[in-house]
């Protein structure tokens, strides 16, 4: 087996946004947050396998670099900042990541707070407005400006 460096797509981002995002904001997220996120995933690419293989490349890469909370909102944001970039996904669609960010919070039966300012931290880097929390236009944008920029990209065995 050879070692290749290979970048994150727009599909393994997604992914860790949402995977991410369950993470970080619930400490007793469950298996119904976990299969929504499958979900969603499947609608975006359209194929189970496809997904599967994301999943498993993405959960890898994230089991290699063990990051901390902070880290990995950091790494979230600079996702959202790398798909906004590429020019990925269209404002309908970045409107619809951000409606299946709240239905993943929901699906608990609880949507907290800390949720909340997460979907907004996520709105804002998108170019957004959609905000859901408590916390004002200012706060939110003083969370942004808190953020640091990560290098994405990840390692992974290819035969």
């Amino acid at each position: 087996m050879q070692d290749t460096k290979k970048e994150l797509g727009p599909l393994h981002c997604l992914y860790f946004i949402y995977y991410s995002f369950t993470k970080n904001t619930d400490e007793n997220h469950n298996n119904s947050q976990i299969h929504k996120i499958i979900t969603y995933l499947n609608e975006w690419t359209k194929d189970v396998k496809t997904s599967e293989a994301i999943i498993s490349e993405t959960m890898d890469w994230i089991q290699e670099t063990k990051l901390s909370q902070h880290e990995s909102l950091n790494t979230m944001v600079s996702m959202v900042d790398y798909l906004n970039k590429e020019n990925t996904f269209s404002l309908i669609q970045k409107e619809f990541i951000l409606l299946n960010i709240r239905e993943i919070a929901r699906s608990d039966g609880d949507f907290s707070e800390i949720e909340k300012k997460y979907h907004d931290l996520l709105s804002f880097h998108f170019g957004l407005s959609l905000r859901v929390s408590a916390c004002s236009k200012q706060e939110i944008k003083e969370a942004a400006q808190k953020v640091e920029r990560k290098k994405i990209g990840f390692k992974i065995s290819r035969n």
